[in-house]
């Protein structure tokens, strides 16, 4: 019977193969090698080769029929290390994935170092892949260069050529989609750290920009509390100053309350300007921050607008306090108590004989609504002249 009626019909022939030694690759196992070849991370990778050997007549057949990437291979042949743990790892997965077959050789993928042999290549050979008919495949994909180097008569020797065979070969089929499916879980796994790694520092940043703003808050609020128990103090002035002025006619009171307006103004002016600087440096820091700053933001507000409305209310009543007094002064008056079920009306009456001085009463306690009196309220009761 002849050689080729038992080899492969439907080849490639690469090169010009000679002799009595043929070496046949299917065609997805030197596909899976090139794109090793390819891969830049490191100029040194490797992979186990798989298949079987034939004697045909005269002629020795090797058949590469799968692959593996090998691990150890990834850096450089003076870390390699074949030792009984890699090679039990080796023939786990030559079972698992491609049984009935045999350890055929091994692949050297070195970008830029050309596919000639080297002391160094050849001892890891020897060491490791010793027996007749075993292979060595080596790719230089910068100089588009590959050969098969085959062992025989103590030495590896160079194939002038090769076939490329196609088939089904769904072992290695079945090899490569579970690769494609680790190669996807670990990017998965980068792409999940990657995301962890971004939400921290984008978590971070916020929480900086949160005490940030807090801060500016706070100072915030400090100032306009100033302000406001500025004014509220101002107001007290004026009508104390006022009170006196009545009583001591040599003080000029618009002249007195102009100093005291200027003085304070250019306190209130110099926080205004302030607060307004202080404004602009973290409008940058503000534009960062999300929904629940903004919310605590506007609350904040809202607490220091009551906090001062109250301050204004306080001012204003001591104010009128300051204005019953001075009402007071200008006439001679005597204390009345409130009793119950009196009115300023019957109290009018009482006291003046009619009801038509409930103003001049009235005046005279700041009252801003006759019936606001309760029993054992002390008024002013100006004498009548």
């Amino acid at each position: 019977m002849k050689t080729e009626q038992l080899l492969p019909k439907n080849i490639r022939q690469i090169g010009s193969p000679v002799g009595h030694t043929k070496v046949y690759i299917e065609d997805y196992v030197i596909t899976f090698l090139n794109s090793l070849s390819m891969d830049k991370n490191t100029y040194v990778r490797g992979a186990i080769l798989f298949g079987e050997k034939k004697t045909i007549e005269d002629d020795t057949i090797i058949y590469v029929k799968g692959a593996i990437e090998g691990q150890n291979l990834e850096l450089d042949l003076d870390e390699t290390v074949f030792n009984d743990e890699v090679w039990r790892e080796i023939y786990q997965q030559k079972d698992r994935l491609f049984p009935g077959l045999e350890v055929i050789g091994w692949a050297l993928l070195r970008m830029g170092f050309s596919v000639r042999l080297n002391d160094k290549i050849k001892k890891t050979h020897f060491e490791n892949f010793p027996g007749e008919g075993k292979v060595l495949y080596m790719i230089d994909d910068l100089e588009n260069e590959d050969a098969f180097y085959v062992y025989r008569e103590q030495d590896l020797a160079r194939q002038s050529g090769y076939y490329i065979y196609y088939d089904k070969n769904p072992m290695m089929q079945e090899y490569l989609a579970e690769r494609r499916e680790g190669m996807k879980e670990s990017e998965n796994y980068e792409k999940m750290m990657e995301n962890m790694r971004d939400e921290r520092l984008i978590r971070q940043f916020r929480e900086k920009v949160s005490r940030k703003t807090k801060s500016s808050q706070r100072k915030g609020r400090f100032r306009t509390f100033s302000t406001a128990a500025a004014v509220a103090v101002m107001m007290i002035m004026g009508g104390t100053m006022y009170y006196y002025a009545q009583q001591d006619q040599s003080i000029n009171f618009r002249e007195v309350v102009n100093g005291a307006v200027n003085t304070m103004g250019k306190g209130v002016k110099e926080q205004v300007e302030d607060k307004s600087e202080t404004t602009e440096k973290t409008k940058t820091v503000t534009k960062v921050l999300d929904t629940q700053a903004s919310t605590v933001e506007k609350k904040s507000t809202t607490a220091v607008k009551n906090t001062t409305a109250a301050q204004i209310t306080t001012a204003k009543k001591t104010a009128a306090t300051a204005a019953k007094k001075t009402n007071a002064s200008k006439y001679k008056y005597y204390k009345y108590t409130v009793k119950k079920g009196e009115t300023l009306v019957s109290i009018s009456r009482k006291v003046y004989g009619t009801q038509k001085l409930v103003k001049r009463i009235r005046e005279a306690n700041a009252l801003s609504n006759q019936n606001q009196i309760y029993p054992g309220q002390k008024l002013i009761i100006p004498i009548a002249r």
